[in-house]
C-alpha cells in the first residue's frame, strides 16, 4: 500500500519511556545496545563516556550547550544509531554523563525523534512510533 508507515509499539521500561538504541561505530562497525530515554527537549542524542571511550569513537568536535543547569562544553562523536529498526549513519552524538541518581544514562534527542510520529501513553506506560 503506498504511504502506508508501519507502527511500533513499545513498552515502558522501568516506569520510562525507555527505548533500545543500537550504536555502531563506522570504522569497526561494533555495536553497543543500550536503553534511552526519549528526550524531546534534547535537540541531540546524548551517550555516556564510557561507551565513547569502549568503542573507541571518532571525536568529531565540540560544542557548547546551553541545559536546564547552564551552559556547558559537549564533545561530538560520528556514529550510526539503530533505532525503531531503521539505521541512521553519520549521525553526532553528545558525549556527556548523566547524573548518577538519573535513571537512565542515555539520551534519544530531537536529532533521530524528528523523524517519527512518536505518541506517548502514560496511562498505559506504551509508546507507539510511526
Amino acid at each position: 500500500m503506498a504511504g502506508a508507515t508501519e507502527t511500533i509499539t513499545i513498552r515502558y521500561k522501568n516506569n520510562l519511556p525507555l527505548v533500545s538504541m543500537g550504536i555502531i561505530d563506522a570504522g569497526s562497525n561494533k555495536k553497543i545496545v543500550i536503553d534511552a530515554h526519549l528526550d524531546f527537549a534534547s535537540s541531540k542524542t546524548i551517550i555516556p563516556t564510557y561507551i565513547a571511550n569502549e568503542m573507541n569513537l571518532s571525536y568529531a568536535g565540540s560544542d557548547e550547550t546551553v541545559t536546564g543547569a547552564g551552559i556547558i562544553h559537549i564533545p561530538y562523536y560520528e556514529v550510526s544509531i539503530e533505532i525503531f529498526g531503521r539505521l541512521y549513519d553519520g549521525v553526532h552524538v553528545g558525549c556527556l554523563d548523566l547524573p548518577e541518581r538519573t535513571p537512565t544514562t542515555a539520551l534519544l534527542g530531537r536529532d533521530l525523534l524528528d523523524n517519527f510520529r512518536i505518541c506517548l501513553d502514560g496511562r498505559k506506560k506504551e509508546i507507539t512510533v510511526c
